[in-house]
């Protein structure tokens, strides 16, 4: 198995004790059908939690106000985990009117040796089968970049995408993950150079030139 990462997909073996966070009984029945039925649970940050332990989150599905569910599990429950899916593998997921240009969108990126991956609304839309995407939804996107040679192209790919689903999301730099349009915004003057910049167990401000040590982030 590979080392867990936020926005990773966990599968709890069957019977795994769990414990969740307030919330009603209705949901806690939804998590447990949602388990019971194979599906997937979210890594989430594991703040202050001991080693032993991570926390998973859960969308339930549906357009109305979203409904979130945070638990906690130990991690010698998981039986397998897997990165997000890409989204070339969800285009299909997607209303019909927006696939030409993600199509095209997730072929850039290719050109460039990136891997957009899926989470969010789509993410949960794919795995329920339901509908999950609002007329006002983002389509949310994490970008995997050790080296960050790619990081102008990509920022400039990503600025003047079109089509009618905005794109937000993260880029990964390394241990951070920084959303990309603050990323963006502190590589051209236009914010502060510090980011708040998310990793698998807290939060911090960093300065964007920390974010892939010894190496050059000017975009």
């Amino acid at each position: 198995m590979h080392r867990l990462r936020r926005h990773d997909l966990v599968w709890l073996r069957a019977g795994a004790a769990v414990t969740l966070a307030a919330c009603s009984a209705a949901a806690a029945a939804d998590v447990e059908a949602w388990r019971r039925a194979g599906r997937p649970l979210v890594c989430a940050r594991s703040d202050d939690l001991p080693t032993e332990r991570m926390r998973l989150g859960l969308t339930l599905p549906g357009t109305g106000v979203r409904r979130r569910v945070s638990l906690t599990a130990a991690r010698a429950d998981v039986e397998r985990s897997t990165p997000p899916p890409p989204l070339a593998s969800l285009l299909d997921a997607l209303p019909a009117a927006h696939r030409p240009s993600l199509h095209a969108f997730a072929e850039r990126c290719t050109a460039l040796r990136i891997t957009p991956r899926v989470y969010g609304s789509l993410l949960w839309q794919s795995l329920s089968g339901k509908p999950c995407l609002r007329d006002d939804s983002d389509l949310d996107l994490l970008f995997n970049l050790e080296d960050p040679a790619p990081l102008p192209a990509l920022l400039a790919l990503l600025r003047h995408a079109d089509g009618a689903l905005r794109l937000d999301g993260e880029i990964r730099c390394g241990a951070h993950a920084v959303a990309w349009r603050e990323l963006a915004a502190a590589l051209d003057g236009s914010s502060p150079r510090r980011v708040l910049a998310k990793s698998d167990d807290g939060i911090v401000l960093i300065d964007v030139g920390d974010l892939w040590p010894a190496r050059s982030c000017a975009a």
